[in-house]
């Protein structure tokens, strides 16, 4: 008898628990009214709210590969009894609730893996939140339910209900010019819901580098051209291993999966969960993700494939005819025609065809000289096999497929960095330069007391910096001038390079641009394209700089910090570690919260989906000094003081040297303008030198202390 009133009693606590927070419907959840959805606003009304919701499984967490850390897993629950707003993504997440333990641990409080069970019906209590630029706060996303550590409940057994059917135009809309429309107000009712789309084409296929290795990036598109992407959320397409929480061993799923037979096919649909993905990049949009290889039903037709399309010259003059080649095939039949359609001035859609020749499955064709001097020129390619199939690539309006007409070649920065598309990949991304005539002065160098990356600038404000890569860059240092003559543009990860760079060294020594003072911060860490893009590799500068998060990232720890023009909010600018001169725990040991900066310097980076600021060594961040300055070789100049700072009418200079060297000392103000330039011979030891500022107005300067084995740079005051 006490046993069942014991048992009484737990029962009765278990209640008590789960009383204290509503049962609410998905339906309500992820609601919002057509107002919000037409302004971009797809939060829910519950966002925050603790609760308890009860839905069909519809997704195998075991096949969940989305965390590549393996922080989190998650499934999808579906009310059947709901005809829209019906589905939600649901998962278990120690770090983002809070729990001290570990995934396994909280695994086993709430018995996700055991309960959410495809077909299943699951009652679960969770934290509505959103996944989208910015997780902790209200701002658009896909909306989830964060597990806390409270048993889940099944309530029933039963099947997965039938996908809807809808169409791509209900979730992205072509603009007509190559882009794509999100659509908020038809597309959040299906967030999170188990949706089948009929007849589509694989396209915009592309496989990952670096730590994406493995994984394949594809969209689809309707007779229209309306795309829409596919999210690899599923261990059966990401091709990785990352879904094994559910075995020891190793993956739930196979680990590799070849989409070869789809590229440029159409499929009779492609079935997924329905989410939404959020990125700086391209905003918020819209993505199905497969379960596994059944969602994607079987080919109807396949067109030709168009690949590896590769120009005769990158850059040709207006003498210069250019021959466009690509690879043409064709899976269940042969190629019987290829044309290249070109056109003269960006954007314009009236085109010449050119028909294409063929040797195995290289096919090219030849557009003639083209001119004026600047000219730029549009090309696309129809192939079409032997049943009638085509494929036009990249599409019928050369989206983002275009060559410039330049007699002189490249010879600045910004013909790199610039796209007059407005794309944020430069349009000469993977090609080589030959024959280039770049000249610019080394701002960054790989050097153990500088950033570890090689930056180079021909000139001040947007477009005119630029990261250099190559086995040949080590000797170079701060204020060298150098030619570049040939190279790779790279796109690593949205930030560009020069790759394999031959050069020639023109001069050392000079005075380095002066840090770009002209952007907001707040517009940085929004990824504002204005802001952000022009002024990639480029060395900007803030003064009166407050830090308001000394590690964003917390729990974890990348080795970053955050600033900001006051002291109102904790979000900030990022800025990161990756000088070779500033320690993982830089923020947290030698930046205290709410501190004051008189200035920070740096060279503006993307990584991680966040824009931010690479301080070059420690002399960019306020007062901090490295004593060897950004020598590197740091043996040739032992030491170097310049004082007083504030000064007033003399500077004083103390430099020791471990051989004599002509020394160049010179001072610029901000906008790079010479006002002192003395260049005297030093001996081994320590020199004493005094530079008169008596005629030199108030003001910030940069002091440059350079001779061939070093380079040196300080900011100064100036006071009257």
């Amino acid at each position: 008898m006490r046993k069942i009133s014991a048992l009484i009693l737990v029962l009765l606590s278990v209640l008590t628990v789960r009383a204290q927070y509503p049962l609410v419907s998905i339906s309500d959840i992820q609601y919002v009214d057509f107002q919000n959805l037409s302004n971009g606003i797809d939060t829910s009304s519950y966002f925050g709210d603790t609760v308890e919701i009860e839905g069909i499984v519809t997704f195998d967490p075991c096949d969940y590969g989305l965390s590549s850390t393996g922080s989190r897993v998650g499934t999808w629950l579906q009310d059947p009894n709901q005809s829209s707003w019906n589905g939600i993504h649901v998962l278990i997440d120690a770090a983002a609730i809070g729990y001290s333990g570990t995934l396994s641990e909280l695994n086993n409080a709430v018995q996700f893996i055991d309960n959410f069970q495809v077909g299943n019906k699951v009652r679960c209590t969770g934290i509505v939140g959103n996944f989208g630029l910015n997780s902790s706060t209200p701002v658009p996303g896909n909306t989830q339910v964060l597990l806390l550590p409270i048993a889940s409940e099944i309530t029933g057994i039963g099947s997965v209900p039938s996908p809807y059917i809808i169409n791509v135009d209900q979730f992205m809309l072509s603009d007509g010019q190559g882009g794509q429309i999100t659509q908020h107000t038809t597309g959040e009712v299906w967030e999170g819901c188990y949706a089948e789309i009929p007849n589509v084409q694989v396209v915009d296929v592309s496989y990952g580098t670096g730590s994406n290795t493995g994984r394949i990036f594809w969209s689809i598109q309707d007779q229209f051209g309306n795309k829409m992407g596919v999210r690899d959320v599923s261990g059966w397409i990401r091709n990785d291993t990352f879904d094994n929480f559910c075995t020891s061993i190793g993956s739930n799923t196979p680990d590799t999966w070849d989409i070869s037979p789809y590229i440029g096919a159409t499929v009779s649909y492609v079935r997924g969960q329905i989410l939404e993905y959020c990125s700086s990049n391209s905003g918020c949009q819209y993505y199905i993700s497969p379960r596994d290889f059944n969602d994607i039903g079987p080919i109807t037709a396949a067109p030709p494939v168009v690949s590896n399309v590769t120009l005769s010259n990158s850059v040709p003059g207006t003498s210069q005819s250019q021959t466009v080649s690509a690879t043409i095939t064709d899976v269940d039949g042969s190629v019987a025609i290829a044309k290249l359609y070109y056109s003269i001035g960006l954007g314009n859609t009236t085109f010449t065809s050119v028909s294409m020749t063929q040797s195995g499955n290289t096919w090219s064709g030849t557009i003639p000289a083209q001119g004026p001097d600047s000219t730029y020129v549009n090309y696309w390619i129809k192939a079409t096999d032997n049943l009638g199939y085509s494929t036009n690539y990249p599409d019928s309006l050369a989206t983002n497929s275009f060559y410039w007409v330049k007699n002189d070649g490249i010879n600045s920065v910004k013909d790199i960095q610039y796209n007059p598309s407005g794309s944020a990949t430069p349009f000469l991304a993977g090609k080589w330069l030959t024959n280039m005539d770049l000249q610019g002065i080394v701002m960054a160098t790989v050097g153990f007391y500088d950033l570890g990356l090689t930056i180079l600038q021909d000139g001040e404000g947007a477009w005119h910096g630029i990261y250099l890569r190559g086995q040949n860059l080590s000797t170079l240092k701060r204020g060298d001038k150098i030619k570049i003559t040939s190279a790779k543009v790279f796109e690593n990860f949205n930030v560009t390079f020069l790759d394999s760079t031959t050069y020639l060294l023109l001069s050392t020594g000079n005075p380095l641009y002066a840090p770009y003072m002209g952007l907001d911060p707040a517009a940085i860490h929004d990824a504002v394209f204005d802001q952000t893009e022009p002024y990639e590799g480029l060395l900007i500068g803030f003064n009166n700089m407050f830090v308001v998060n000394q590690n964003p990232d917390d729990p974890s720890t990348f080795g970053e910090w955050a600033v900001d023009i006051n002291t109102t909010d904790n979000i900030g600018m990022r800025c990161d570690d990756y000088s070779n001169d500033i320690g993982f725990d830089f923020g947290l040991d030698s930046l205290s919260l709410n501190q004051s900066l008189d200035y920070i310097y740096g060279i503006l980076y993307y990584s991680f989906g966040n824009w931010k600021l690479l301080p070059r060594n420690k002399d960019d961040i306020a007062g901090y000094q490295t004593i060897s300055g950004i020598e590197n070789d740091p043996l040739n100049l032992l030491e170097v003081k310049a004082y007083p700072n504030p000064a007033k009418d003399v500077m004083h200079v103390a430099i020791s040297l471990t051989q004599s060297q002509q020394v160049t000392i010179s001072l610029h103000d901000l906008t790079g303008r010479k006002v002192i330039s003395e260049s005297v011979k030093l001996t081994t030891g320590e020199n004493q030198l005094t530079l008169s500022s008596t005629g030199v107005p108030a003001g910030v300067y940069m002091l440059t202390i350079s001779s061939d084995q070093f380079s040196f740079a300080e900011k100064m005051v100036v006071v009257k």
